[in-house]
């Protein structure tokens, strides 16, 4: 009596292999693809926050002493000062400036004041600047309009 095999349903090696390769480039282009998202997502978030800063410091102007009110967390709705999305920094370099407003015209310098550490304070003008993470500019300041 000849004993048969049963019949088994499964996959091949070479099935599996083509599976795998194919799930391995398809991982390989989502990763090309997705891979800068998140720093022009902080870059927008950046713009936007230096957009509401400088419009909170132009609503705040003082007509009558000509000069811009020193920064403060009730000027934006959530009681906040905005802060830099990826961490916040309270140091203000040229290189490393997060929200850094300063009361005169120019870019931000070791000496001015972050939005995060506190209030700049009042004066005839001043600049907001941040430094973007992609793309030019990339160091981009906002600059008052009177």
């Amino acid at each position: 009596m000849k004993k048969y095999l049963p019949k088994t349903s499964g996959f091949t090696l070479v099935e599996l292999l083509v599976v795998v390769a194919i799930i391995a480039i398809l991982a390989i282009i989502g990763i090309a693809i997705f891979s800068g998202l998140q720093p022009r997502a902080r870059d927008a978030t950046r713009k936007s926050d230096l957009e509401a800063i400088s419009k909170a410091m132009e609503t705040q102007y003082v007509e009558s002493t000509a000069q811009y009110a020193a920064l403060a967390a009730t000027f934006f709705a959530g009681g906040t000062i905005p802060t830099d999305p990826l961490n916040g920094t309270t140091t203000c370099q040229s290189n490393t400036c997060k929200y850094c407003v300063r009361t005169s015209n120019g870019n931000c310098t070791t000496t001015d004041t972050t939005v995060a550490a506190g209030q700049p304070p009042a004066g005839t003008s001043y600049r907001v600047c941040t430094n973007l993470e992609q793309g030019t500019p990339t160091f981009l300041c906002y600059a008052s309009q009177r």
